[in-house]
C-alpha cells in the first residue's frame, strides 16, 4: 500500500488559501475619495467654511486659555495664602521662593515643549 503524495500542504493550509483566494478586495477609502459627486454632496452638506469653522475654533480655544489664566492665578494666590496660614513666619519667604521657582519652571518647560511643536 504505497501512496505517493506529493503535496505537503495540510487541510488547514489549504482551506486558508481557498478561503483567501475566494475573497474580493474590499473598495478602499481612496477609492470614495475620488469620487467628485462624494466629495460635492459632503461639501453641501457642510454649513460653515473652513475659514469660519477655524476661527470659531481659534476663538473657543482662546476663551479656554483665558479661563485657565484665571484658574491658574485664583491657583497661585490660593497656595499663597496657604504657605502664609501654614508655614512658621522665618521660613514663609523660603517657601514663597520655592513655589514660585516650580511655577517658573513648569511655565518655562510648557512653553518650550509648545515652541518645539510649532516647528
Amino acid at each position: 500500500m504505497s501512496t505517493d503524495h506529493t503535496d505537503t500542504t495540510t487541510a488547514d493550509e489549504q482551506a486558508t488559501t481557498d478561503d483567501t483566494a475566494e475573497t474580493t478586495p474590499a473598495a478602499t477609502d481612496s477609492d470614495a475619495d475620488s469620487d467628485p459627486d462624494s466629495r460635492a454632496a459632503t461639501d453641501e452638506r457642510r454649513w460653515l467654511t473652513d475659514d469660519i469653522e477655524r476661527t470659531l475654533r481659534y476663538l473657543v480655544v482662546a476663551g479656554l486659555a483665558l479661563l485657565a489664566l484665571i484658574a491658574l492665578l485664583r491657583f497661585y494666590f490660593a497656595a499663597s495664602a496657604t504657605i502664609d496660614s501654614l508655614i512658621a513666619p522665618a521660613y514663609r519667604s523660603l517657601f514663597q521662593a520655592l513655589f514660585n521657582l516650580t511655577i517658573l519652571l513648569l511655565s518655562g518647560a510648557g512653553i518650550l515643549w509648545q515652541a518645539d511643536q510649532l516647528r
